[in-house]
């Protein structure tokens, strides 16, 4: 079971839920999505709303692209 009891580990979780939602903003905000949307996101579960915010990211694309064209990545 995973237990707080020192101040430290507490700290060391806040300022990985604060760098994460800074982060996920920062990707939002170049990826023209909604920024406190994420930032919230980021700060609430952290580290895994990165797939989440990926996977939005490419449905949100298809949807302003089409269904029906093609892309070529290189």
């Amino acid at each position: 079971m995973l237990e707080f009891s020192n101040v430290g580990s507490v700290i060391t979780l806040i300022c990985v839920l604060f760098l994460s939602s800074i982060i996920m903003g920062n990707l939002a905000f170049r990826a023209g999505l909604g920024v406190k949307r994420w930032i919230l996101l980021g700060f609430l579960i952290g580290p895994v709303a990165y797939p989440l915010f990926n996977t939005h990211k490419h449905y949100a694309w298809r949807r302003s692209v089409g269904k029906a064209s093609g892309s070529l990545r290189l």
